[in-house]
């Protein structure tokens, strides 16, 4: 049997997103925080564009493998996620800005070793976490989905179809829904068929649960957490993006300082500084001289 190469598998990139563990907060606290969540990666998922192959919701943490076309699309996704979660924590505990001044990793992976390393560690976090003995004993992930036929939701309802406040309970969001594509099922979660792409899963493992099962009991939690979470995560100090804004800076504006930009030119090449380079929206604003909610306004647009 030849090796797969993760071409084979799909044209473009693949990248773990793992939102920031937040020692001293538990982001999700019962069935209805779990739903939510789950339904926001649903919803990232068809707003943006990208492919969901495995994910898990951890109380303080999120890890995601998204397939798409580069690091630029899963940065709009992992920050739609943190924009849509945020608001509803805030709404319903009072917990303002608790995932946007969070960091984030964002690792691409560029190896068939690697993606299914990646895979098995997903699922392998509540186990890890002493949650649960097996995969499939944890409700919020899409482990259950894996090397299984396409669940047949007798009761799944589009959201299309869901009266307005249903639809408002249902995915905690006002904006257009009219041409969502996603089902619900009658608990309330996004179906697994609508957003995750087993598929992708299914062909990396060659259709083998046993395969997946080996690779989660043979993982090394350790050295998969630091090349998947914490390596990402050391970015570019403050003094080093320093010099690269002032070098962009000097050469897009006449050899001006960033001190002698205007407000909207400052806005003006915040997208570019921030999908370029491995920086966050607080290290930006404090770089540019911006307050951090209008970074994160002109980022979204």
């Amino acid at each position: 049997m030849s090796e797969l190469l993760l071409k084979d598998l799909f044209d473009g990139n693949f990248y773990h997103i793992s939102t920031e563990g937040l020692e001293q907060v538990s982001l999700l606290k019962d069935e209805e925080d779990y739903r939510v969540a789950w339904n926001y990666l649903a919803l990232v998922v068809w707003k943006t564009g990208v492919d969901m192959l495995a994910f898990v919701l951890m109380s303080n943490h999120i890890h995601m493998l998204l397939a798409c076309r580069d690091v630029e699309q899963a940065r709009k996704a992992v920050f739609l996620f943190k924009q849509l979660l945020s608001t509803y924590l805030r709404n319903r505990y009072g917990l303002s800005h608790v995932l946007h001044d969070s960091s984030d990793s964002i690792s691409l992976i560029d190896s068939m070793k690697y993606l299914r390393n990646c895979i098995a560690y997903i699922y392998r976090n509540p186990i890890s976490a002493r949650i649960c003995a097996l995969p499939e004993e944890y409700r919020w992930s899409s482990y259950n989905s894996c090397f299984k036929p396409c669940a047949v939701y007798g009761n799944a309802r589009k959201v299309t179809n869901l009266k307005y406040r249903e639809r408002r309970k249902v995915m905690h969001i006002s904006g257009n829904l009219s041409e969502c594509p996603l089902l619900i099922d009658d608990e309330g979660y996004v179906t697994l068929d609508s957003f995750v792409r087993n598929d992708i899963v299914s062909n990396a493992f060659w259709n083998s649960g046993k395969s997946l099962l080996y690779h989660m009991g043979t993982c090394n939690d350790a050295k998969t957490e630091y090349e998947l979470v914490y390596q990402p995560m050391m970015g570019t100090t403050d003094n080093d993006m320093y010099e690269v804004v002032s070098r962009y800076v000097a050469a897009r504006f006449q050899n001006k300082a960033i001190s002698e930009l205007t407000t909207p030119e400052k806005c003006s090449i915040l997208k570019t500084l921030f999908f370029s380079h491995k920086t966050t929206v607080p290290q930006l604003a404090r770089i540019i001289g911006l307050p951090r909610e209008l970074v994160r306004k002109m980022l979204l647009q």
